[in-house]
């Protein structure tokens, strides 16, 4: 571990890296990466609470984790599985439309991200906050594993009027 944490190192794979080579490995074969990215399960925790346990410190505000996918209990009138998103302190909304990743090399399509935004509360007193999440699924090995990215976005301040007090 301590290999990755020297100067000039800076772990920042590229998405069909994520997906060819480690999530891909990880399903295939068990591929141990606890040196770089570390099985959580993500709903276990909150977004400030995972940064602690990325195996790579990292100034940039970014951390790489394996997860199992955990659904939520079925319901009889509904065919389809829903994903279990929520935390103690909130949930991750997906936001957006999913984005296929396609491998450098041949063209193909190897699998998928989701853009995922962290709200804190429950139900309509849910506020959105500044932690995102990029889920990468593969969509060549059908297992139940994604390899997650937690980047902390920094969004400006709105510069407010000093005679009003609204936004600009």
């Amino acid at each position: 571990m301590d290999n990755f944490n020297g100067m000039g190192y800076r772990f920042h794979p590229t998405e069909d890296e994520i997906i060819n080579h480690f999530l891909e490995s990880k399903m295939k074969c068990g591929t141990d990466f606890s040196a770089v990215i570390k099985e959580v399960d993500i709903s276990n925790f909150e977004p400030w609470e995972l940064p602690v346990h990325s195996p790579v410190s990292s100034d940039d505000q970014e951390w790489y984790f394996f997860s199992t996918i955990a659904y939520k209990p079925s319901n009889k009138s509904t065919s389809r599985r829903v994903v279990e998103r929520t935390t103690r302190a909130g949930f991750w909304k997906v936001t957006g439309k999913d984005r296929e990743i396609y491998d450098d090399n041949s063209g193909q399509l190897i699998g998928k991200r989701k853009v995922l935004v962290f709200y804190q509360g429950h139900g309509s007193n849910a506020v959105k906050t500044n932690w995102a999440m990029h889920e990468y699924h593969s969509q060549t090995v059908h297992q139940a594993y994604i390899c997650s990215h937690l980047p902390y976005i920094f969004l400006p301040c709105i510069p407010v009027s000093q005679d009003d007090h609204r936004p600009f």
